[in-house]
């Protein structure tokens, strides 16, 4: 969530709580049409928040397992293939699927390059088992990239829940910004004749405004003041010793 919707959001709340703290003097605005475009603007700015955050959280966890999958489809599985193929089978007419493709190659290239892999391993399944691979190495083959595949479609998916809720918080955000330009035409006139209030709603509409600092105090309470160095000296110029006769 940028800062630019954090801080509309906290407008919006902020209106939220004096509007039910200043029911009295706010006539009817409390059950009027746009205090309830207020509250729903509010509760999908905050649901809108918590998909990105999510979607967010999820999408790095997908990732880190596409990477893990990646991983092993090309060492635990396609490599050993093409260990064999180099070693036993150079001169057939399949090898060149049977080598390992480039380390840089993306996911989808990968998935490829090891369905091409299994359908020319599987002409020369003899070979390989024969070499140490399990009887059933091709169902293995296939199967991590069947994995890797799922994990980027699962990637996919958060990302599209992640846009979707990014270009929701735009949208509310506009729209909060909006509502609270409407409840301020409403209110001033509602408020004419209280200033301390009105002070009060210009502070808790105003978007982007700094929560003001707690003043420091002008004396430091581990610093005794005037009155009291004096209190004190006194005190002890009384208790002195009195001087030996």
């Amino acid at each position: 969530m940028q800062t630019q919707h954090s801080a509309v959001l906290n407008a919006l709340q902020r209106a939220q709580r004096f509007m039910d703290a200043n029911a009295a003097s706010l006539g009817t605005l409390n059950s009027s049409g746009y205090r309830r475009v207020l509250d729903d603007v509010v509760e999908a700015l905050s649901g809108h928040a918590v998909n990105q955050a999510t979607s967010k959280r999820v999408g790095s966890g997908e990732t880190a397992r596409q990477r893990v999958l990646r991983n092993v489809l090309k060492l635990n599985h396609m490599r050993p293939i093409a260990a064999v193929a180099a070693a036993q089978l150079k001169l057939v007419p399949e090898f060149t699927a049977l080598r390992m493709p480039s380390a840089n190659s993306t996911s989808r290239t990968l998935i490829a390059a090891a369905g091409a892999m299994g359908a020319a391993a599987a002409k020369y399944a003899k070979t390989f088992t024969d070499a140490g691979l399990s009887t059933d190495f091709l169902v293995k083959l296939d199967q991590a990239a069947v994995d890797l595949n799922d994990a980027i479609g699962n990637r996919g998916s958060t990302r599209t829940l992640q846009n979707a809720a990014t270009a929701g918080l735009r949208s509310q955000t506009a729209k909060g910004r909006e509502t609270l330009k409407v409840l301020d035409s409403l209110i001033e006139p509602q408020l004419q004749g209280d200033q301390v209030l009105l002070v009060q709603w210009k502070a808790a509409r105003r978007i982007g405004g700094k929560t003001p600092a707690v003043p420091r105090t002008t004396v430091d309470a581990a610093t005794p003041t005037n009155d009291q160095s004096a209190t004190k000296a006194s005190g002890t110029a009384g208790t002195s010793a009195a001087p030996a006769a």
